[in-house]
């Protein structure tokens, strides 16, 4: 049975002004944090009229993703100005941190999942690695964790990890005797019963608040410098979001294709469909020529095994990404000196050689000295080599750069590939 949902303004003064002093004192203690505490909306949870023998542990103020504030009478009633403060805190950084989407289990719970009567293991597990990653950056004035709040210290771990980290460290562990308060589907996406489905902040608000607290918490660290680690990471990802490396090379080689594939030519090879209306002039056909795509993989010494295996893999995404014209694909492996050419048809079937100094200007005279000539060379390199200083004439070129450090000339198209990440295909 869902408790019973009330109107706020139905509960006497003195309760709904620590609302508000608690609020307002967040707010002084994390300035950069104020507009996410306003946004937070208090839903007053009425549970003394439930005559069930087990009441919903509200403690912590729980949250769902409309921003929504889940709040009993009794239990704010009793807390003080500060805890009340600090679990305010605490659930506008989860909202901010979009653990509900980040939770790993959320695709084996079901979208949308029913309303829980209590949580499985798993959505403890992830409520113990999201408060741990957020409560070691709840430093701000006067703030004080709780003891009853989990931080990486009570957990026996490192501080500064992010959620994901401290979810792998908690699988070793057999049974964790560290409690965890319930922080709601705020959290870990999963409905409450005491959810109340009520309209709050929209996708779009909530994008906009995003930016507008990691703008804020820029500008505080510039005049003050005194911004936890955490909450500087997560805004320069909000402010510069790191680019899908694998969509963006996907998209430069399709391009690359379809600018061939939109071409077309006349041909007097076989007869033009007008012939019959005029049978005593001949005219041209047209066709369209399937793109030429070479891939030229740097295989010298300063790539890593890492790097070849993502090489290997944008083999086959390019492979994917050409269509009917994967026979018109061949791959080149180059260090200081370009090898012999392969047309493949499957990443697998790649056969890599070298290991010496690094020269791509030398795989891209190959590739380009190839017959047909391609419409479209891939590189696949860490950068460190040098380049030609003009680009080839007629063919268009997309360098896939698998080192930050790298250099890649002004005539090519450039898009970075973290190597740190493992090949997983496309």
């Amino acid at each position: 049975m869902s408790p019973r949902i009330a109107r706020f303004e139905e509960l006497p003064t003195e309760v709904r002004q620590r609302w508000a002093a608690s609020r307002l004192w967040a707010a002084h203690q994390a300035p950069y944090l104020a507009t996410a505490l306003l946004a937070l909306a208090p839903v007053v949870v009425d549970q003394s009229d439930d005559q069930s023998t087990r009441r919903h542990d509200l403690s912590a103020f729980p949250a769902d993703d409309r921003w929504h504030v889940y709040v009993d009478p009794d239990v704010l009633a009793m807390t003080d100005t500060p805890t009340l403060g600090f679990w305010l805190i605490h659930q506008a950084t989860h909202l901010l941190r979009h653990h509900a989407s980040r939770f790993p289990e959320a695709e084996a719970m079901g979208t949308p999942s029913p309303p829980l009567s209590g949580r499985t293991r798993q959505q403890v597990r992830w409520n113990l690695s999201s408060d741990a990653e957020i409560d070691d950056d709840l430093r701000a004035g006067d703030v004080v964790v709780p003891d009853r709040a989990v931080t990486p210290a009570r957990l026996g771990l490192p501080d500064d990890w992010l959620a994901e980290q401290y979810w792998d460290a908690l699988a070793t562990e057999a049974e964790q005797d560290v409690a965890a308060a319930d922080c709601g589907s705020g959290c870990d996406g999963c409905r409450r019963p005491w959810d109340c489905g009520r309209p709050g902040l929209s996708a779009l608000d909530r994008r906009l608040l995003g930016r507008d607290v990691a703008r804020r918490i820029r500008e505080h660290q510039r005049a003050r410098g005194n911004v936890p680690t955490g909450w500087q990471r997560w805004a320069d990802d909000v402010l510069e979001p790191v680019v899908d490396w694998r969509r963006a090379l996907a998209a430069a080689v399709r391009r690359g294709v379809a600018h061939t594939a939109g071409r077309v030519d006349f041909t007097y090879r076989r007869p033009s469909r007008r012939a019959t209306v005029v049978p005593e002039v001949i005219f041209p056909a047209l066709r369209q020529p399937l793109p030429c795509v070479a891939v030229v993989i740097d295989t010298s010494g300063s790539m890593s095994d890492q790097m070849l295996a993502q090489a290997l893999a944008e083999v086959g995404g390019v492979l994917s990404s050409v269509g009917v014209a994967r026979h018109n694909l061949r791959v080149v492996c180059c260090d200081a000196r370009a090898y012999e050419a392969q047309r493949v048809l499957d990443a697998r079937d790649v056969r890599l050689a070298g290991g010496g100094g690094t020269d791509m200007g030398a795989g891209l005279v190959a590739a380009t000295e190839l017959r047909p000539t391609p419409d479209l060379v891939v590189i696949l390199t860490d950068g460190h080599t040098p380049w030609p200083s003009a680009p080839p004439r007629g063919t268009r070129v997309v360098v896939g750069l698998m080192d930050p450090c790298g250099f890649v000339p002004d005539w090519a198209t450039r898009v970075p590939i973290e190597p740190s990440r493992a090949a997983e295909g496309w």
